[in-house]
């Protein structure tokens, strides 16, 4: 993987806060983690804030498991009127339910423990999730027939699965959420690092609860008793033992001396847990943020195996090039009234052709259905917008539903693209991305896709500031990339387009 030099991290290290940083800290309401970690507004990221622990997730998916079995039964009860073990009696289709309703709860985003779930929208969700799942197992049980199993007894599962999935994620909001167990923790460094993960974990779904703040630089000295410092990095055994804190986290990406480094590794021997503060972040946030990190870290930060697995590669290019030929089959019908519809409504092309940045920084050209005038950047490239003036009627409508999108199966299928991978990007934009945002050329170490981690994690991005969210995004995929990360982005993306809120 080759960083440009020009890209690395801007210098941002751990000296002392500022007066102004210290009123921010004193006054500012802590903005919850939902918002930091999405920023979509409804919700923390898909990944979920892990809680300290993935423990919660489980629980969830333990529950609603449970909660199925029991709305089978009560189900049975209603229809016929007396007890049927359901998981005996039909045994097969009651296993095919347990898996079609957690697979629609992951689509539609109800295992995101960082979710707030005793909220209209949870209820919302969990409406669609139902219903799509019971109209799916409605389906399946209509073409292939397990014994009695039918759309009736199904209708009334349905109701109780919903009622009891709503009821469960009320109970795990005020149970778990509003009872997080709070890790005390120190923070290394108070500067831009250490501020940008203080704001993180001031939200109540936070598993760690910050102390204070230790610092090096000689301004903050003499005011251990300080609500913001409370002494130096040389103290964070003794101050560690006088507050509690059995956690400290590293918030100094650069300019680490060997004295710091010492103190550090000796508080470490006394037990002390030492955490990075890109590591902390990462976790709880599904992102990596690249203003706080630097080369030394990428070096020797676990990830970005799959760089070097060159079958692992060959594999996904291999399902890229067997889904895009199936799907360009599939949807050649649907693609047809498209170009029709384009062309009775607006003058010019029906497919927009647009340079993008690929792999290695290689361009390409990409094909969507035009879903904008003719005559819509005569004045030079502009960011699109969520719902931008310069949309035809039928184009509003394909952007809405993603259909413009389904020409780049071409795009995957001659290997210019692949299903799951960073949005590629317009050169123009590239080039000014790469001078303000530092790491930004890494997103280019891969093939670019459809969908992303970025797409279901993040708003509609229309401006510099939106494409760094969407690029900490992007750099958590580039480093923990899987088959079975894209098997969930695919998952999540499904929910993204029938909830219309996906950027682009």
């Amino acid at each position: 993987m080759k960083i440009n030099p020009r890209l690395r991290n801007n210098g941002h290290s751990g000296g002392g806060l500022t007066s102004l940083s210290i009123r921010h800290f004193a006054h500012n309401k802590p903005r919850p983690l939902a918002a930091v970690s999405r920023e979509r507004g409804s919700s923390g990221q898909s990944g979920g804030v892990l809680l300290g622990t993935p423990v919660y997730g489980w629980i969830l998916l333990i529950g609603d498991l449970a909660l199925i079995v029991l709305a089978g039964f009560l189900s049975g009860l209603v229809r016929f009127g007396y007890p049927v073990n359901m998981l005996v009696e039909y045994t097969i289709a009651s296993t095919i339910t347990l898996i079609i309703y957690p697979s629609v709860f992951y689509i539609f985003d109800l295992y995101n423990v960082g979710r707030f779930f005793r909220s209209r929208k949870t209820a919302f969700r969990s409406g669609l999730a139902v219903a799509l799942g019971g109209s799916c197992a409605m389906l399946l049980f209509y073409a292939v027939p397990f014994g009695q199993y039918g759309r009736g007894i199904m209708a009334i599962q349905m109701v109780f699965v919903w009622g009891l999935l709503n009821l469960w994620r009320w109970a795990f909001g005020f149970f778990f959420q509003n009872a997080v167990p709070k890790i005390p923790t120190l923070i290394l460094g108070a500067g831009y690092c250490g501020s940008t993960i203080y704001e993180l974990l001031k939200s109540p779904l936070s598993p760690y609860e910050v102390k204070g703040f230790l610092d090096d630089d000689p301004a903050k000295l003499g005011r251990r008793k300080s609500s913001v410092v409370m002494g130096t990095c040389h103290q964070l055994g003794e101050i560690a033992r006088e507050v509690g804190a059995s956690t400290a986290i590293l918030a100094i990406p650069n300019n680490r001396s060997k004295e710091l480094i010492r103190n550090i590794l000796n508080a470490r021997l006394q037990g002390i847990d030492i955490r990075d503060m890109a590591d902390v972040y990462e976790q709880l946030t599904g992102r990596i943020p690249v203003r706080n990190i630097g080369d030394q870290w990428l070096l020797f930060a676990d990830g970005f195996y799959l760089l070097r697995k060159e079958y692992i590669q060959k594999l996904k290019r291999l399902m890229d090039f067997a889904v895009s030929g199936l799907l360009l089959v599939l949807t050649a019908p649907t693609m047809a009234l498209i170009a029709i519809a384009i062309r009775m409504e607006s003058p010019g092309p029906v497919f927009y052709r647009q340079v993008r940045v690929g792999k290695d920084g290689k361009p390409f050209t990409i094909y969507k259905f035009r879903s904008m005038r003719q005559d819509s950047e005569a004045g030079g490239a502009q960011w699109a917008a969520v719902h931008d003036p310069r949309a035809t009627r039928i184009g509003r409508v394909l952007r809405l539903s993603h259909l413009d999108e389904l020409p780049q199966m071409w795009n995957i299928f001659n290997g210019d693209m692949s299903i799951v991978g960073p949005r590629p990007e317009r050169p123009e934009f590239v080039k000014t991305l790469e001078e303000q945002i530092p790491y930004y050329a890494i997103r280019h170490s891969i093939r670019p896709g459809v969908t992303g981690w970025a797409q279901v994690n993040y708003r509609y991005g229309s401006s510099v500031e939106d494409s760094e969210r969407k690029l900490e995004h992007d750099l958590y995929y580039v480093k923990n990339m899987s088959l079975l990360l894209d098997f969930k982005i695919l998952l999540r993306t499904i929910g993204v387009v029938l909830l219309g809120d996906g950027s682009r």
